[in-house]
């Protein structure tokens, strides 16, 4: 006898339970779906889209005691994945000049992605700069100077001053390096290892005391030596120097500039804490720059500390924006307006906007933290002939450069504010205007294509 059938207790379902039963699961797996998906999302809200302040905290506490700077340098390391070149002297051929490069390295070696260089070009009567960029950058920087002829001899007589005769000659031994640099024409009076020994042997300062105030501080500009450039009626090569300068740096960030342009302080730490950040890191693996805000204050005006001081002194109207009397839309970042509201009284930074350099900033020259692997400056053009940086800055427009704007750090001229009649060439203007359009615009096109909303 058969105790148990399977069929005793049956009851077969009607299809409209069945049906329900169907729609329960699946409604069952839909909120299950959903909850975990908002579950994901709250997370990765929460990592990125923290509250600013919380957020600058986080960021903070890469910086906040020895150990977590330590950790900021290894992360940094790691995603940067650079190498450290050597900074010995080398005696080299740089297209038709002759290149000192690292006639002074540093007494401090820096590995690749523990800060910025700052690389600059001048001759050696913008020399007097030095040391307040210095105090304000207190980091590498990387100075080519144009010294031919008897402008090599005065550029090292000055060169030993700030080594070993300046008071913060301190801070210049160990952050700058000089590279000279001059056409094949126009040699140095003695050979090179003459000079060499002056900024390698300790000597007396009262030589290099006299040449620089000799040099550079005389009351009256009327009164001071002729340079060999002016004598000769030479062009100023701008961007042979600032090439050098950029190639001869031995950190991964460059912030290639002009000596003149001061930054505000405190700028490395914020922006490698920005830049080591998740939250930023994608702008590592597109073709990217990081762009500051250029400013001029008036001749008596100090040169602001922060950006709070920087506001102030725009509001009151002894600050402008940089050029804003030569060419205003050169140097407007995007989102200017609203750049002047973002205020911040802590030691953050973040991408303020990303533009491009096309439409209403097509004739944009920013000045920005890079890398060494930026398009070269063109060294046909002259500071003389005006718009240097215009044929680099097209460039970069073809290759989809994105221009990421730094909300809390800035460039500040050295006092004295330029008016459109003191930088007006045009003889000069109009020469290298032609020459950009009618022969590297060709150039450029056969190079690297044309792209739609780019112009020279």
């Amino acid at each position: 006898m058969t105790a148990f059938s399977s069929t005793t207790n049956y009851k077969p379902l009607h299809p409209n339970d069945v049906e329900m039963i169907a729609r329960r699961s699946t409604v069952l797996r839909t909120v299950l779906l959903l909850v975990i998906v908002f579950f994901v999302l709250f997370c990765l809200f929460g990592y990125y889209y923290q509250p600013a302040e919380d957020r600058h905290n986080a960021q903070n506490q890469y910086l906040a005691d020895g150990a977590s700077h330590e950790a900021l340098l290894r992360r940094l390391k790691t995603i940067l994945s650079c190498n450290t070149p050597s900074n010995g002297y080398q005696l080299e051929m740089h297209g038709d000049h002759y290149l000192l490069r690292n006639f002074y390295a540093p007494e401090r070696i820096f590995n690749c992605y523990e800060t910025i260089t700052y690389t600059t070009h001048a001759d050696y009567t913008f020399l007097d700069n030095v040391i307040p960029l210095l105090e304000r950058w207190l980091a590498p920087i990387s100075i080519a100077l144009y010294a031919p002829g008897a402008d090599f001899g005065r550029s090292v007589a000055l060169i030993q001053y700030l080594l070993d005769c300046h008071q913060k000659r301190a801070i210049v031994r160990e952050y700058v390096s000089f590279h000279l640099y001059f056409e094949f024409e126009h040699l140095p009076k003695r050979p090179l290892a003459y000079y060499r020994e002056m900024v390698t042997v300790p000597q007396d300062c009262s030589n290099a005391t006299i040449a620089w105030n000799t040099l550079l501080t005389k009351d009256n500009d009327d009164d001071l030596t002729p340079t060999y450039r002016a004598s000769n009626n030479l062009t100023y090569p701008v961007n042979v120097g600032r090439n050098i300068a950029r190639s001869s740096a031995v950190t991964h960030f460059v912030l290639a500039s002009d000596i003149e342009l001061y930054p505000s302080p405190n700028f490395i730490p914020m922006f490698l804490r920005m830049i080591a950040h998740p939250f930023y890191q994608y702008t590592l693996h597109s073709p990217s720059v990081y762009v500051l805000p250029v400013f001029e204050v008036a001749e008596d005006v100090p040169v602001p500390e922060d950006k709070a001081n920087l506001l102030e002194l725009l509001q009151r109207g002894d600050a402008i924006k940089f050029h804003e009397n030569i060419c205003s839309n050169c140097h407007t970042v995007p989102g200017y307006a609203e750049w002047l509201t973002a205020i911040k009284y802590d030691f953050t930074m973040d991408i303020h906007v990303t533009s491009k350099r096309e439409g209403a900033y097509a004739s944009w020259e920013p000045i920005y933290v890079g890398t060494k692997h930026e398009p070269e400056y063109d060294e046909r053009l002259s500071w003389e002939g005006k718009a240097d940086k215009m044929t680099q800055g097209y460039i970069m427009c073809i290759l989809g450069y994105d221009f990421h704007v730094l909300d809390n750090g800035f460039l500040v001229h050295r006092p004295g504010i330029k008016t459109a009649e003191q930088a007006n060439r045009p003889p000069q203007q109009a020469k290298q205007r032609s020459f950009m359009r009618k022969t590297i615009a060709h150039e450029i096109a056969a190079l690297f294509g044309q792209r739609e909303g780019c112009k020279i």
